[in-house]
């Protein structure tokens, strides 16, 4: 694209605030990742894949997609209610579930509703993929009706200012009717992740997961695949994703813009004119939202939050300033603008009018909530799950009275046994990665809890939102009063087909703790293995005064050798263990290693890796005193990827008694290590290796591929 054809090579000009032009209904179901809640209803909702649609009188719909669950709000300032759809005339009526999944909700007009996705009949026993939901009396009333012969997931969704919809996934289905039927008009050899009509309703643009572009311009009767960023080397060079990672490289259109194509690939947004394309990225942190058809009016927002729109990519008025928070997922209808925004605390619905923005949450501190997916607990079994369909509202009200804290990832929940329901105390600022009841002497009689993100503790009252830094003095002191006997060392990993695990069991005998067998998966070996008594002795006095000791490079102090270790490793496996490491990445790992700083380092080795795998390997070390008090040491690591040669066991987290505290002490962790023999599932020693490996991944893996649990 020459200096004449590319706007962006002139001055951008913001402008005084603007309202923004009459529009169209562009139905987009936003996605948010942060945990939503249901603002009237006593329902708890998927923290995933959650979407609001507007209809053109401003009705608002939105779905749970996972649990089928359908909400309705009159407007912007009503509260949501739970709508149920019931076919018309079916005999199952009454137990017709309106889906195990709902993942598009589209409006073609004030009454008509259509939600796609997967329709579950209890009494099929079957999910019924080619089925929608239809409702032409704004959601009153719902019958199922049939789009497709064979089964189709529906991924996409576009519907056009006069009703016209389009749904596609690895095909593209028409209603020229609001809705009423879908006619097959093609098939792709890829599956559609987006698509786009221009205002003449002809001329279209798809977009893929697997790296292609569909564009059309006789509304798909025929079509033409375009080159994509990536297939133009455009994507930043410096993510190891751009090697591998089929996700970086799906591609997901924004629309036509008079002649412009506008698409998202790779975390970056481009634009080419039709005439020849040759993409370009959108320059000043612009991010392209939404368009009005009808008046051909662009808006972006920019990386300071502002929304701005633009009729030629070439001066930019400023719409609205929410000032540092960032709106998503915006939307025009009839002359209103639609979007999201998130603070500390919450997600809301918002319509900006002007120079404010009206918000309508998810969840409210005034509102009750369902139980939550984890409770506090200080059973031996405290990793419990809550959500038990066999228990009955009482048994769930007892169950709740006795255990009344409980946490839906950042959500601190404690139950009033008076209503009988569940309400949100605080939100922190991390994932919550275990909870226990909690007492001290500042705070008698008041009930308490203690939270972790797997490095330190704090703790919270029902009758404060403030949390409180907590370092428990000598957790381990009643434990040590009798000689530890016993010691089970237990690692095992399950994946969707398998189960296997290792033990060794050491026993005390006079000064030494000894193990005679092994079972090794299904085997039993002879070993003689020992250690000292007052080694162990000496670390668990240590562990009750420094169970979570900060981590530092002093530590390890790393050699060569160990340089030389990792890089034989990254060669003896041909770059599978190290999927998001480069031979240049090995060679600059003692520089990076150099420049991580003790807190940094902390933070690395207590981090867990959770890579989307279904293998997960486990870790637990019983100890056991005379007296038959337990020490458990648990941790796990969800990345098969890695944890198959060198698994990486923090977080690890120590349970004894009343208290589950952090593990950070490197010194009782090696010796659990070196106290499991070659050949064990899990050997793991904390070895410089080790460190290195976990900073490896680190260093490589984006972040913002993490699931930090």
């Amino acid at each position: 694209m020459d200096n004449k054809e590319n706007p962006f090579r002139r001055k951008h000009n913001a402008l005084s605030g603007k309202t923004p032009f009459i529009a169209l209904l562009l139905i987009v179901s936003a996605l948010s990742a942060f945990a939503q809640k249901e603002k009237d209803f006593n329902e708890r909702v998927s923290p995933w894949f959650w979407g609001v649609t507007v209809s053109p009188d401003g009705g608002l719909w939105c779905a749970n997609e996972h649990q089928g669950r359908l909400y309705h709000a009159k407007d912007i300032h009503s509260l949501w209610h739970g709508v149920k759809t019931i076919g018309k005339g079916d005999p199952d009526s009454e137990n017709y579930d309106g889906g195990g999944e709902m993942s598009r909700i589209v409006c073609p007009d004030s009454n008509t509703v259509l939600i796609f996705g997967e329709i579950h009949n209890p009494f099929k026993h079957k999910q019924i993929r080619n089925v929608y939901w239809y409702s032409d009396d704004k959601g009153k009333t719902w019958e199922p009706r049939v789009f497709a012969a064979n089964k189709c997931v529906i991924n996409t969704s576009f519907c056009a200012p006069s009703g016209e919809v389009w749904i596609a996934g690895d095909s593209l289905f028409y209603s020229a009717d609001k809705g009423l039927s879908f006619l097959k008009i093609n098939n792709f050899p890829k599956t559609l992740s987006s698509i786009s009509m221009n205002k003449d309703l002809r001329t279209g643009i798809a977009g893929c997961y697997d790296n292609a572009i569909f564009y059309t311009e006789d509304n798909w009767t025929t079509y033409r695949t375009l080159p994509t960023p990536y297939s133009q080397h455009l994507l930043k060079a410096n993510t190891p994703r751009t090697r591998m990672d089929s996700w970086y490289t799906k591609c997901m259109v924004t629309g036509i813009f008079k002649d412009w194509l506008m698409v998202h690939q790779g975390d970056e947004w481009f634009y080419t004119s039709r005439q020849k394309i040759q993409w370009e990225r959108f320059p000043g942190g612009f991010t392209v939202q939404t368009k009005d058809m009808e008046n051909e009016v662009l808006l972006v927002t920019t990386e300071a939050g502002d929304i701005l729109k633009t009729t030629d990519l070439q001066h930019f008025d400023t719409v609205f300033h929410t000032m540092g928070v960032v709106p998503r997922g915006l939307r025009l209808c009839n002359g209103k603008l639609y979007g999201y925004i998130t603070t500390d605390t919450d997600t809301y619905f918002c319509l900006f009018t002007g120079d404010s923005c009206i918000r309508m949450g998810f969840f409210s501190d005034d509102h009750p909530i369902a139980a939550p997916w984890e409770r506090a607990t200080i059973e031996d079994n405290w990793y419990l799950q809550f959500e038990d369909e066999d228990l009955d509202e009482d048994e769930e009200d007892d169950h709740a009275e006795a255990y009344p804290w409980g946490w839906n990832e950042k959500d601190i929940l404690h139950y009033d046994p008076v209503r009988k329901q569940w309400h949100r105390v605080t939100t922190t600022p991390f994932l919550i990665k275990f909870m226990y009841p909690y007492s001290d002497q500042q705070h008698p009689g008041q009930q308490q809890v203690a939270v972790s993100d797997g490095k330190k503790l704090y703790a919270v009252s029902e009758n404060e939102s403030q949390l409180r830094p907590v370092h428990i003095e000598r957790p381990l002191e009643q434990f040590l009063q009798y000689p530890v006997v016993q010691v089970v060392l237990s690692p095992y990993t399950q994946g969707c087909f398998h189960h296997w695990g290792d033990v060794i069991n050491y026993n005390r005998k006079n000064d030494l703790f000894v193990a005679q067998n092994l079972r090794l998966r299904d085997s039993i070996m002879s070993v003689n293995l020992a250690f000292r008594a007052e080694t162990l002795d000496s670390l668990l006095r240590d562990l009750n005064l420094h169970y979570d000791t900060a981590i530092t490079q002093g530590m390890f102090a790393f050699t060569q050798a160990d340089y030389d270790t990792v890089k034989s490793y990254y060669e003896r496996n041909d770059d599978y263990i190290f999927r998001y490491a480069s031979k240049q990445d090995i060679l600059h790992l003692k520089d990076s290693v150099a420049t991580l700083s003790d807190s940094l380092l902390h933070y690395i080795l207590t981090s867990g890796f959770h890579d989307g795998c279904t293998t997960t390997c486990y870790f637990e070390a019983k100890i056991v005193n005379s007296n038959g008090d337990k020490l458990y040491v648990r941790g796990h690591d969800g990345s098969c990827s890695i944890g198959g040669e060198h698994p990486y066991m923090l977080p690890v987290e120590a349970r004894v008694g009343e208290y589950i505290l952090p593990c950070t002490n490197i010194s009782f962790m090696r010796f659990l290590g070196d106290a499991m023999p070659q050949g064990m599932l899990l050997r793991h020693n904390f070895s410089n290796v080790d460190v290195l490996l976990k900073c490896l991944r680190y260093l490589t893996h984006p972040r913002e591929e993490w699931w930090e649990w």
